[in-house]
């Protein structure tokens, strides 16, 4: 797909970190390639319930693809209920469960509600956090 897309002069992003599925199975992870991995960038926010949201085909509405905790339902709720996204979206990017404290949390490389898909797919901790690093020297 690389060389299609070098051939046709076009732009494209590999996806090499594979996250675990949406409902918390951390298969996926166990079929990734290390050396195909490569470190993520530091996570400096995002606009997920402000400026965007996730809907599924039931009408559930979620701050994103990932932060699907607390949904709202749009046919129960109506437009109306998308004006509480936002606290929903602030709520789930603090800093909870396994990262409570975390000293590195300003530099973290995923935003809260992925880090949370992770630690409940028992993914070890150098597919998502920094604690997992190997340390040189």
């Amino acid at each position: 797909m690389v060389a299609l897309c070098e051939s046709w002069g076009v732009e494209y992003e590999v996806f090499t970190n594979i996250t675990p599925t949406i409902y918390g199975g951390g298969e996926v992870l166990t079929a990734q390639s290390a050396e195909h991995l490569r470190v993520r960038k530091q996570f400096t926010g995002c606009n997920a319930g402000h400026t965007f949201f996730h809907m599924d085909p039931h009408g559930l509405v979620s701050i994103c693809k990932i932060g699907r905790d607390y949904q709202i339902s749009l046919p129960h709720e109506g437009i109306e209920g998308l004006a509480r996204l936002g606290a929903i979206a602030d709520r789930l990017m603090l800093r909870t469960g396994g990262c409570s404290g975390c000293t590195l949390a300003g530099s973290c490389r995923v935003c809260r509600p992925l880090a949370k898909h992770y630690q409940e797919a028992k993914a070890p901790l150098a597919a998502y956090c920094q604690h997992g690093d190997k340390k040189a020297g």
